[in-house]
C-alpha cells in the first residue's frame, strides 16, 4: 500500500523547478509510477516484479529499451530518503540494472555499448526510480532541450556515486535550491567536446540530436567509446570538469577567493581560464574557508588545484579525478592523512608544477655562488660596522674558473646549468642520483657542454664531488637522496668548495655541514632549504658567518603564479582531450624515511622583516 504524502526535500523544488512543461509540473500526488508500484499485475509494459522491486518499460523511453525499476515500498520517494537501510535494494537495483544491459545487448548487438544507470537528482515523479538505458538518446522523445539538459548536466547521478555516499556517509545530501539555479543558469553543452559550444537552446533542437548521433556514429565506426567508459558493465557517467582551487589568506601562491567577491567574478587568472575553456566551472576560496564551501561544489569537483595544502581528511570529494600541486615537490603527499586518502587513491592523476620556478632557483644559486665565492658576507659585514675595508675581498676566482657540479639534472638542474654555463663556466657536469630517471636534455648545446654522470655507488659520487668547486643540489627527495652529502661526502670535496641547496633539506647531514664549515674544509654554504621548516633557532647554521640562509623563498618570483597557471592550462587541456600531461607522478609515490625533524615545506604569509644585526648577514622575506 502507498504511504501518506509526506513533503520532501524536493517537492517544493520541483513545483518550482524552471522546466515548463506539465511532465514537471509536480503532480505528485497523481503519479502513475504509483499506481505501478501498488498493481504491477495490471499494467501491460511491466517486465518483471516481486515483493521488493518492479521492472518496467519507461513510457517515455529516451534510448530504444529504456526500463525503470523502482521499490515497491512507495515510502521512498526520491535518493534524498536513502539511508544505510536501504543499501540492500540499492545492491538489488545495479543487479537487475546489469542483467537488463545484458538483455539489452543481446537483442540488439548493433547498439551502442555504453548504458547510463542512475537517478534524476530532482525528480519529475515519485516514488523512487532508476534508470536504465544506452546513451544513444535516439528516440522521438527527446524533443525538448530539458530531454538533453538533464543526462547532459548534474541533475542526473549515477546509482554507483549514491551508493558509494551512502556507503560512506549513511544518507543522500541534496541540495535543491543549487540544482535549480544551476538548471537555470547553466547552458546544455555537450559532454564531450571540451571547447566553445552553440548556444543549443537557440537552435532547433533536431541541431543537438544529429550532433549527438555524429558522436555515436564515430565511436561505433571506430571501435573506441569515450574516456571513463567501464571496461566491464559499459557504464559511462560524463565528466563535467569542475575545478576548485585554494589560498591562504595573505600567501603568495594561488588566486583570490571568489567567495569573498561580492559579484561572485573569478580572479582575472582564472577568468581567463574559464574563457580559453567555457565547458570548464571554477571555485576559489581561501584555505580556511573549507567548511563554507558548498558540499554541492565538493561533491561535484573533478580537478583541484592544490597551492599550499590538500584537502583535509573531513572533506571530501567524490568525483575528484586529478589533483595538481602548485609546487614541484610532492612533500605534501607524505603527510600521514594526505598519504592515505590521496597517495593511494585508486585512478587518481596527480601532477606539478615543475618548471614554473626553474629560472627563478637557477638564478638563486648563482648569485648566492658570487657572493659566496667573492667573500660577499665579510663585505656585508663590514658595511653593518661601516668599515672601509678591503681585507679578504681581493683575490678572488671568477667564475669561469670555477669547476661547477649540480646533482639532479631535471628542471632545476637544467636550468642551473644553462646560467652558469650562460655567465661564462667552462666545467659544468651533473650527476644523477641513483633512483632518478634518467634526464631528458633540453637540446644539443646542452649535452655537448654538460656531462651527465650517473651515480651508482659512493664511489662514483665522491669522484664527482672531488672535482667540484661548487656543487649546486637539484634533486627530488627520495630514498637514495636522504642524507645524500654527509660526513664521507664533504671530506671527499675539495678544500673551500661551496654548497647550494635549492632542493630540500633531508638531502643534507646538517650535523656534517655545520662541523665542515666550523672547521674550514667547506668555504661556505648557500641554503636556501632545511631539514626543519622553519629552521629552529637554536641551529648553529644561524650563526656561521661563511652560511647565507633563506626561508625557503627562492623560487618565490613575482611571475610563479603565471608560470603555474601556463603549466596547468596545458594539462587541462590534456585532460580534457584525453593525452597526456605534463608533470604526471606515478602514483602511489613511495617517500623515504625521513629525519624525525623534518617537515614538509609550508608557504605562510611572509612576517614583518627582522632588525638586522652583525650576525644577520643576508635575509630574504616573501614580498607583500
Amino acid at each position: 500500500m502507498s504511504q501518506p504524502l509526506v513533503s520532501s526535500l524536493t517537492e517544493s523544488a520541483v513545483r518550482l523547478d524552471p522546466r515548463d512543461s506539465r511532465e514537471y509540473a509536480g503532480n505528485q500526488e497523481d503519479s502513475p509510477l504509483y499506481d505501478i508500484c501498488e498493481h504491477p499485475e495490471q499494467h501491460d509494459n511491466v517486465r518483471d516484479y516481486d515483493g521488493e522491486i518492479v521492472v518496467v518499460d519507461d513510457a517515455n523511453a529516451k534510448s530504444p529499451g529504456h526500463v525503470i525499476i523502482m521499490p515497491r515500498d512507495t515510502s521512498i520517494k526520491e535518493i534524498a530518503n536513502l539511508t544505510t537501510q536501504h543499501l540492500p535494494l540499492l545492491y538489488r537495483f545495479r543487479a537487475r540494472a546489469r542483467s537488463e544491459i545484458h538483455r539489452m545487448l543481446r537483442e540488439d548487438p548493433n547498439r551502442i555499448p555504453l548504458f547510463m544507470t542512475g537517478f534524476h537528482t530532482i525528480p519529475s515523479l515519485f516514488p523512487l526510480h532508476l534508470h536504465v538505458q544506452d546513451w544513444s538518446l535516439s528516440t522521438n522523445k527527446m524533443f525538448h532541450p530539458r530531454h538533453w539538459k538533464v543526462p547532459f548536466s548534474n541533475m542526473f547521478i549515477s546509482l554507483e556515486h549514491v551508493i558509494a555516499e551512502i556507503e560512506r556517509t549513511g544518507h543522500i545530501t541534496i541540495d535543491a535550491d543549487a540544482y535549480r539555479e544551476e538548471w537555470a543558469s547553466k547552458p546544455i553543452r555537450c559532454p564531450v567536446c571540451p571547447g566553445p559550444q552553440p548556444q543549443w537552446e537557440s537552435l532547433d533542437i533536431s541541431e543537438l540530436a544529429n550532433h549527438w548521433r555524429d558522436h555515436i556514429a564515430h565511436w561505433k565506426s571506430t571501435s573506441t567509446l569515450p574516456l571513463g567508459k567501464h571496461p566491464t558493465t559499459g557504464l559511462w557517467t560524463p565528466t563535467f570538469p569542475v575545478i576548485l582551487t585554494t589560498k591562504r589568506r595573505g600567501g603568495m601562491i594561488g588566486f583570490p577567493s571568489s567567495s569573498s567577491n561580492k559579484s561572485q567574478e573569478l580572479p582575472p587568472q582564472l577568468a581567463h581560464l574559464q574563457t580559453l575553456y567555457p565547458s570548464l566551472e571554477i571555485h576559489s576560496y581561501h584555505t580556511d574557508d573549507w567548511p563554507k564551501i558548498p558540499k554541492y561544489i565538493l561533491n561535484k569537483t573533478t580537478i583541484y588545484l592544490s597551492t599550499t595544502e590538500l584537502p583535509p581528511p573531513q572533506i571530501h570529494l567524490p568525483r575528484l579525478q586529478w589533483i595538481h600541486l602548485a609546487s614541484s615537490g610532492l612533500d605534501l603527499l607524505n603527510i600521514p592523512a594526505n598519504n592515505t586518502l590521496y597517495n593511494h587513491r585508486p585512478g587518481l592523476h596527480l601532477t606539478s608544477s615543475t618548471g614554473a620556478g626553474s629560472a627563478a632557483l637557477a638564478e638563486w644559486a648563482v648569485m648566492n655562488t658570487m657572493l659566496l665565492s667573492r667573500n660577499m658576507l665579510t663585505a656585508l659585514r663590514h658595511q653593518a660596522q661601516r668599515e672601509w675595508n678591503p681585507t679578504g675581498l681581493m683575490g678572488y676566482r671568477t667564475l669561469s674558473e670555477l669547476a661547477v657540479g649540480v646533482i639532479g639534472f631535471g628542471s632545476i638542474g637544467q636550468s642551473v646549468a644553462e646560467r652558469f654555463l650562460g655567465m661564462g663556466c667552462t666545467s659544468v657536469s651533473a650527476l644523477n642520483p641513483a633512483g632518478l630517471p634518467p634526464p631528458s636534455s633540453r637540446g644539443t648545446a646542452m649535452e655537448q657542454k654538460v656531462q651527465v654522470i650517473r651515480a651508482t655507488s659512493p664511489e662514483a659520487l665522491h669522484a664527482f664531488l672531488q672535482k667540484q668547486d661548487i656543487v649546486v643540489l637539484a634533486a627530488p627527495v627520495t630514498q637514495e637522496t636522504v642524507g645524500l652529502l654527509g660526513a664521507a661526502e664533504f671530506a671527499a670535496m675539495k678544500e673551500g668548495a661551496l654548497v647550494v641547496n635549492v632542493a630540500r633539506g633531508p638531502l643534507i647531514d646538517e650535523e656534517a655541514l655545520v662541523k665542515f664549515l666550523r672547521n674550514g674544509h667547506l668555504g661556505g654554504a648557500a641554503l636556501d632549504v632545511a631539514v626543519e621548516e622553519p629552521l629552529g633557532k637554536d641551529s648553529p647554521l644561524w650563526g656561521l658567518e661563511n652560511v647565507i640562509i633563506t626561508p625557503h623563498v627562492a623560487v618565490m618570483h613575482g611571475k610563479y603564479n603565471d608560470n603555474m597557471l601556463s603549466i596547468f592550462e596545458e594539462n587541462v587541456r590534456a585532460h580534457l582531450d584525453g593525452r597526456p600531461k605534463r608533470n604526471m607522478a606515478s602514483l602511489p609515490v613511495v617517500f623515504p624515511d625521513l629525519p624525525k625533524s623534518y617537515k614538509p615545506p609550508t608557504f605562510t604569509p611572509a612576517a614583518p622583516a627582522p632588525t638586522r644585526t652583525p650576525n644577520v648577514v643576508y635575509a630574504v622575506r616573501e614580498r607583500q
